[in-house]
């Protein structure tokens, strides 16, 4: 072992055999204290911290004169190197560890001359020289012997010291505690353990090692089992201490040297030394009461070592002990105790920090228990390096601002920011900030960072003496009655600033103020009363209920609060580092994080589960969306954000990187189903586009002329039919028809422009048709007038006083009638034009509501035919009642 965290002196054992190892030898050992350290065949070694170890090996001694006991033993000093993670190993002389034991045929103890020195106070026991063996170290060995009618009982001893928690005037401690003891005395009446009770105190003493073992095996099983069951449970703090110098009275609880307030409950706490020697099945934890633990004497507690779950795979946080552990008690601005509120190096921080817990949410796990160890190890080269730290931007850096951050309630700068909100509500009012309005109160709070109280309480005197309701300098007296640890004058005018709140802001965050000084002098549940009174006034002030948390943790119940953790966590993943980080959390550090690391392997199991659902939906974006496509580039970046995540160790990524996943996921299928039917929609466009299409070019004339033409208007059709029988959940069809609209758009687009040339010759045709239908019939009637004209003028023509026109109708008859038939023709043709220029929209739209009109007609009789002939191959006795189906809205003609 490189480097050790402390150690203990005492003394090691050989054994060496052959055969069989007899099972009393290592039960012996056990029972006076041995520490089983390693086994390989015929061979074993053993550590004793005292000198039970002669105890033990006088019982074997005697024991063997009856019983053959072909056993070497040697007893040697040694020392036991005990790790930062609690392992442990042996050291001993190296000229000690080359040896070879001696073949013996009888129980054999040797024992090194620094180890008899130890045991000459012990009677009975004798020491005689031997001579030098071979293999064995140049030492001179002591052959040990014991007088057969001496006891030789173990030294070992202790008494067990069981505290209930809470308040004994509280109706719900007596009827809890009452039902949990009835659990805890049979117990005691199973292990013939006799107590005693005094003032809620439990105590009974444990005789020796096996009653130790029994007793912390049994009380832990026990509360584990109520707790699965559900049983009548209540919370209670247990000591452990060495008999020496202690007797068992009714006073032994007051001379039992430990703080009960800072006890972790359930878990038996006795010093590593006796931990170490309750052996196999049990887990020994840290307790930290001082800074430096660099003896076996220190406190710890122990508690069963569970085979379903690896330590590797629980949360190892351990917070800087010199923040944690101090002389003084938990700061009223931050929590810790390694210095007075006067010095809280919060008093230089002037803005809240939020984006702290961003930054911590994208740091991995591994760096959070290196920056940790590092801050401690800056501590404890420099303990006044704390303010330097906090303006760096590394990682230490950053973990000892979040932990400044979970206090920041009850810091100045808190009230800072809360006298500049405009908003009335949390979290809005604080961000909306307005300038800095009363400056008697800024200077006010000048004077308060400086520790300036005198000229602070000039200042707000006179303050008060012009307006007796300011708010902020009501505030900062409360403050200046903190700084000279006044606790309860600052209540009362955290009190009177309550009154004077104009905004639920304003109160709340006053009514956080008197939980704080209330929970500083430990009135825990007055404490939690009033934040869940701040919990009422601003319902989304989540603070309010960690606080309450953190009250039921320091109250001993931290299982019972960690069900209100998990639903903060579940509201908000930062509140998992807010408890990793938070100092104050101490007394159920072990809880907490055992409870954690649930969330924690659930939150890992779940985050492999979210990887490759986030690559699958990369995928699925370019299966949906093409690359140009706006939804894609811009979901393309959130998505490489996102993707980020997946690299990242914590518990925050975690969590954020499965509600992004289900975020995106869900906002992409929104925009499939958006665009879904906006393709839908323009299908259904193209439709009604084409039925215009179709009804301008079927009176095209020259149908054989349209080819290409029906090529394309047949493909729109049977793209847009296709598209009707679709429901675009699949990406290969959803791209498909995102591919196919623009397709049909171009197309209708290009037979819309050259419908326009086909409307034209159309147009053009029925014109000339009805043009020259016209003008047949002015021609019949112009050649019937030039033929009665002429004849009627050269007949009537004397009479009249028209001789002339007789003679020339006479002599040139063929010619004039052939001159007035081409005049009249040329009229008739002009008027024709004209006629039919007047009346054209009029008769083409007649014309083709009757074709319509006829074409309808015969589409419903052969629809009437078919189901008469349906309704005749079907036995149906009167087809004719049957409704004819009119014509489906698919655009199912196909012109060919």
């Amino acid at each position: 072992m490189a480097n050790s965290r402390m150690s203990g002196y005492g003394h090691a054992v050989w054994i060496s055999w052959l055969g069989e190892q007899s099972a009393a030898l290592s039960q012996t050992f056990l029972d006076y204290g041995g520490i089983h350290m390693a086994s390989e065949r015929h061979q074993s070694l053993w550590f004793f911290f005292t000198t039970d170890v002669f105890l033990a090996l006088a019982r074997l001694e005697i024991w063997a004169r009856l019983n053959p006991l072909p056993v070497f033993v040697q007893v040697m000093p040694a020392n036991l190197p005990v790790g930062f993670k609690l392992e442990i190993t042996l050291s001993l002389e190296s000229s000690l560890t080359q040896q070879q034991a001696p073949p013996v045929d009888e129980f054999t103890v040797l024992v090194h001359p620094k180890s008899v020195e130890a045991a000459k106070s012990i009677p009975g026991l004798t020491f005689t020289d031997i001579p030098k063996t071979p293999g064995l170290a140049l030492q001179l060995w002591k052959r040990f012997g014991a007088d057969p009618r001496l006891p030789y009982t173990t030294s070992l001893g202790w008494y067990m010291v069981l505290k209930p928690l809470g308040s004994a005037i509280d109706k719900s401690f007596q009827s809890g505690w009452r039902e949990f003891f009835h659990r805890v005395e049979p117990l005691t009446k199973r292990l013939k353990l006799q107590y005693i009770t005094h003032n809620f105190f439990v105590m009974l003493p444990l005789s020796n090692l096996r009653e130790l073992r029994q007793w912390c095996k049994e009380f832990l099983l026990l509360v584990e089992q109520v707790k699965l069951e559900g049983g009548p449970y209540w919370p209670c703090v247990q000591g452990i201490v060495e008999k020496k110098g202690l007797n068992f009275n009714t006073d032994l609880h007051k001379k039992v040297l430990l703080d009960w307030d800072q006890l972790a409950p359930d878990f038996p706490h006795m010093s590593y030394r006796a931990a170490l020697l309750l052996g196999e099945g049990f887990r020994i934890n840290d307790v930290r009461f001082k800074v430096d633990e660099g003896s076996l004497a220190d406190w710890c507690n122990v508690s069963l070592e569970s085979g379903e779950r690896s330590q590797d795979t629980e949360l190892r946080v351990e917070l800087p002990a010199r923040l944690v552990v101090g002389p003084h008690g938990h700061c009223f601005y931050c929590g810790q105790r390694s210095h007075p509120l006067q010095e809280c190096p919060s008093r230089q921080l002037d803005e809240l920090d939020a984006e702290v817990w961003e930054r911590l949410a994208l740091l991995n796990f591994p760096a959070f228990e290196s920056g940790l160890q590092e801050v401690d190890g800056l501590l404890a080269a420099n303990p006044d390096s704390l303010p330097t730290l906090l303006r760096e931007d590394r990682v230490p850096a950053q973990l000892v601002r979040a932990m400044f951050e979970i206090g920041s309630l009850f810091q100045f700068r808190m009230q800072a920011a809360v006298w500049r909100a405009f908003g009335r509500e949390y979290p809005r009012g604080l961000h909306q900030m307005g300038p800095k309005a009363n400056e008697a109160s800024w200077e006010g709070l000048q004077l308060l960072q400086q520790g300036d109280l005198v000229n602070l309480e000039r200042l707000i005197t006179k303050e008060l003496f012009r307006n007796p309701r300011s708010f902020p300098c009501t505030v900062l007296r409360g403050y200046a009655a903190l700084e000279r640890n006044d606790l309860l004058r600052a209540m009362q005018v955290f009190a009177e600033v309550e009154k004077l709140a104009t905004t639920p802001l304003q109160q709340s965050s006053v009514i956080f103020l008197q939980g704080r000084v209330l929970e500083i002098q430990s009135k825990l549940q007055q404490a939690s009363n009033y934040y869940k009174r701040a919990m009422q006034v601003s319902p989304r002030w989540l603070d309010a209920l960690y606080r309450q948390g953190v009250c039921q943790v320091k109250m001993g119940f931290a299982e019972q609060a960690f069900g209100l953790f998990q639903n903060l966590i579940m509201r908000n993943p930062n509140y998992f580092n807010y408890a990793l980080l938070d100092p104050e959390l101490e007394r159920g550090h072990m809880q907490m994080l055992a409870a954690l690391s649930g969330l924690w392997l659930q939150a890992q199991a779940r985050a492999e589960e979210e990887r490759s659902l986030a690559e699958a939906l990369r995928n699925d974006l370019g299966k949906w969306f093409p690359e140009g496509h706006p939804f894609h580039t811009e979901m393309s970046g959130r998505m490489t954000e996102m993707m980020k995540l997946t690299q990242v160790e914590n518990y925050v990524a975690y969590a954020r990187l499965a509600q992004q996943r289900a975020l995106l996921g869900k906002e992409m299928m929104m925009q499939v189903e958006e665009e879904g039917r906006r393709i839908k929609k323009r299908f259904t466009n193209y439709l009604d586009r084409l039925k215009v299409v179709q009804r301008e070019s079927s009176w095209f004339p020259f149908p054989k002329l349209l080819l290409e033409f029906n090529k394309e208007f047949n493909f729109c059709v049977k793209s847009i039919n296709w598209s009707h029988s679709q429901h675009f959940q699949m990406a290969e069809t959803f791209r498909k028809a995102a591919d196919l609209v623009d397709t049909v758009d171009t197309k209708i687009a290009n037979l819309e422009d050259r419908l326009k040339t086909l409307k034209i010759v159309r147009d053009s045709t029925l014109f000339v048709i009805l043009m020259f239908r016209g003008f047949l019939w002015l021609g019949l009637a112009s050649m019937l007038f030039s033929l009665l004209a002429l004849p009627l003028l050269g007949f009537y023509g004397s009479s009249i006083g028209l001789g002339w026109a007789e003679d020339m109708t006479f002599r040139q008859q063929l010619e004039l009638q052939g001159g007035l038939f081409v005049i009249l023709a040329f009229l008739s043709l002009a008027l024709s034009a004209v006629r039919t220029a007047l009346v054209f929209d009029k008769r083409k739209e007649k014309i083709f509501r009757e074709a319509e009109a006829s074409a309808r007609k015969m589409t419903e009789a052969r629809a009437a035919q078919r189901s008469r002939n349906r309704a005749l191959r079907t036995g149906n006795p009167s087809p004719s009642a049957q409704a004819v189906s009119k014509a489906p809205s698919k655009a199912k003609t196909k012109r060919g």
